[in-house]
């Protein structure tokens, strides 16, 4: 685990030898694993920044925490939930984590442990969530055929309406994938209606429909998001080529001759989850088989195998961080006890989502925070100080700004030959 190649995760519905497995991609080789808990849920597990992994329990309302470092559970940490969890999704720098409980989603400040906000759009039972790449906004689809688009900083403000709603699938939700350009970045869906659909949630429209012969379990689009792959309930893959004709036409005909010659055939039943490498060249898919294959994409072959005891309920490639292998963990984040129910505290306080230009170890780190705002962690009571202090910044960058203005003009005017 050298450099800042990746490796893969995964884990089965065993949990018998392990819980969670890392694996070197190019080898197949065990690096290491997780134990001492209990099986854990379908697609749950999740990497918590650089620092830890989560993942929840398959029958019972907890989570499990691993440190990257250690193959035991983050000891005197219970992380306790209102309910059994069926879905599960934390921001990419892992401060905050949306669950799915029933028909609702809970949204968790980890640093705290505070209980932000239940959402309550859906009308069965949640079966996936997604964050994007920045974190500023997830997606939410359930039983029910829904498709919400939220954003954090709004729900967790008290703004608890989805930023779009999608009504566009017939029947459950099986799997979501947000692009890699944060809100801009393309959202698309799985479902057992037999539909795969690609929507542009920046403005809250469909983009494409691609239909199938079978049901669909998993989706996952390269980092350029020109190529889509599509995980059948028959163990099939479906590659599209977002980037070829037909194009701007609201269907893709799936079942086509194009769409046959496309098709990646390594599972016995259904393929459960899709992940695609950073540098595009790799693909990987795991199935109810309890395979977890490593494909390579332009040649259209298996290059690893990765051979599980049962069904796969997660597997996706991850970066290399440092604290997979240190025998000390340096953690970048804070994990507090989750509250169960909300207290009601802070409801007239604003929330802080995101600080630009500051050290995502401090942001995330709720004693040092406390020290230098003398406050609760990302909580502002007093808004008016903070008020004076930008208007005051704006008004230095305008005479900044000025300044550079006449410097420039001056010094352009005075380089200039009159004829």
């Amino acid at each position: 685990m050298r450099g800042s190649k990746e490796v893969i995760i995964s884990s089965d519905s065993t949990g018998e030898s392990y819980n969670a497995a890392v694996w070197d991609p190019s080898t197949a080789s065990l690096l290491s694993t997780y134990r001492n808990a209990s099986a854990i849920g379908f697609r749950t597990l999740q990497l918590l920044g650089d620092s830890y992994l989560l993942a929840a329990d398959a029958t019972k309302p907890r989570l499990h925490i691993w440190p990257l470092n250690s193959q035991n559970t983050v000891p005197s940490l219970r992380l306790s939930t209102p309910g059994k969890v069926s879905a599960l999704a934390s921001t990419p720098n892992g401060s905050y984590l949306a669950a799915g409980i029933n028909e609702k989603i809970y949204v968790w400040q980890l640093c705290t442990g505070r209980l932000l906000v239940t959402l309550s759009e859906h009308f069965q039972t949640v079966t996936c969530l997604t964050f994007n790449r920045d974190g500023s906004s997830f997606a939410s689809g359930g039983e029910d055929g829904l498709i919400f688009v939220w954003s954090l900083s709004e729900v967790v403000n008290g703004k608890n309406n989805p930023l779009y709603s999608f009504t566009v699938h017939s029947r459950s939700i099986k799997d979501l994938y947000f692009g890699h350009f944060g809100l801009r970045g393309r959202l698309c869906s799985a479902s057992a209606d037999c539909t795969a659909k690609i929507f542009d949630a920046n403005v809250g429209k469909v983009l494409l429909t691609i239909p199938c012969d079978v049901p669909l379990m998993s989706v996952a689009m390269d980092i350029t998001e020109r190529r889509l792959f599509i995980g059948g309930a028959n163990g099939k893959i479906m590659q599209v080529n977002l980037h070829d004709s037909p194009r701007g036409v609201p269907c893709y005909g799936g079942s086509s001759k194009e769409g046959e010659r496309t098709s990646l055939l390594g599972h016995e039943g259904s393929v459960i989850t899709l992940s695609v490498s950073t540098d595009c060249k790799t693909l990987l898919s795991g199935g109810i088989d309890g395979l977890v294959n490593v494909w390579d994409i332009s040649g259209r072959e298996i290059i690893n195998t990765l051979k599980h005891k049962r069904p796969i309920v997660s597997a996706f490639f991850a970066k290399s961080f440092e604290n997979f292998r240190k025998s000390t963990l340096k953690p970048s984040l804070v994990v507090k006890p989750l509250q169960r129910t909300s207290d009601g505290s802070g409801k007239d306080d604003f929330l802080e989502v995101t600080h630009n230009n500051q050290n995502i170890a401090n942001i995330l780190n709720s004693d040092s925070y406390m020290e230098r705002n003398s406050g609760t962690c990302f909580l502002v009571t007093d808004n008016s100080g903070k008020l004076a202090e930008a208007y005051a910044e704006i008004d230095k960058l305008k005479n900044i700004n000025s300044a550079m203005y006449q410097y420039s003009v001056k010094h352009l005017f005075s380089s200039v030959d009159v004829v």
